[in-house]
């Protein structure tokens, strides 16, 4: 998958990057075998030899294996537990991001969730979701990508020509979801290949991350949100008031 490359950060580096990023949030777990140097070459669009140098920063950094003959596996390792930040008032965000803004759908499925998704619904490793991935334009420059993930049940009531343009949050109330609660994260990314062509970025450059896990009424999960974002497009803004 080729996308637009920074000159200013050698190739191996760039795939080490979004090879790291995607170990430490889990998307590969410890003791998960990686993809083999073949299929990470034609995913980052590069030789194999670039691979190679981005596995080796990885092997001399602790997080994989070699194993002759078997695979490339994640090492098990310990973290720090993150700093936590409450931020107030999503609807409002929600609203203004949904004035300003063009949502157009590039990939919407059902399929079972990966693990860190399944984690936070308690969910067994063949349950369905309502996969989708949206980009949100602002003047027809791509901005950011949203990620969602919705159990099938609900999932069911409505399909993308229903997402396109507008509010995923608005769908959900109008067919009677209740949004009781929420957890936001925010995090940084390295850009993959494939969003890094979709929102016209570097492989391996910064972007924002912000995680959303949002509760019913009832104190049930509903929907996991997942937004990257260029910093320079993206910002979040917390009031701070005296003690």
């Amino acid at each position: 998958m080729l996308a637009r490359r920074r000159r200013d950060i050698p190739l191996h580096h760039q795939v080490f990057l979004v090879l790291q990023d995607e170990i430490a949030e889990r998307r590969y777990a410890p003791g998960e075998v990686l993809p083999a140097e073949a299929d990470l070459a034609a995913l980052f669009g590069v030789s194999r030899v670039t691979v190679r140098a981005a596995l080796d920063t990885l092997d001399e950094l602790g997080l994989i294996e070699r194993r002759q003959g078997i695979g490339t596996f994640v090492r098990e390792l310990s973290k720090p537990e993150p700093l936590t930040v409450p931020m107030m008032d999503l609807a409002a965000r929600n609203r203004e991001i949904v004035r300003t803004t063009r949502a157009h759908v590039v990939e919407f499925e059902f399929k079972p969730a990966p693990r860190h998704v399944r984690e936070h619904f308690q969910a067994e490793a063949d349950d369905l979701f309502q996969r989708a991935v949206r980009i949100r334009y602002m003047n027809d420059w791509p901005i950011m990508q949203v990620t969602t993930y919705i159990p099938e049940v609900i999932g069911r009531q409505f399909g993308p020509e229903d997402m396109e343009g507008g509010s995923l949050y608005a769908i959900l109330q109008r067919f009677g979801i209740t949004f009781g609660s929420g957890e936001q994260i925010v995090t940084a990314a390295a850009a993959d290949p494939i969003v890094a062509a979709r929102l016209n970025v570097a492989i391996g450059a910064p972007l924002l991350k912000v995680v959303r896990i949002h509760f019913d009424s009832a104190g049930q999960p509903i929907q996991h949100f997942e937004l990257l974002a260029p910093p320079a497009t993206y910002e979040l803004r917390m009031p701070l008031k005296d003690f």
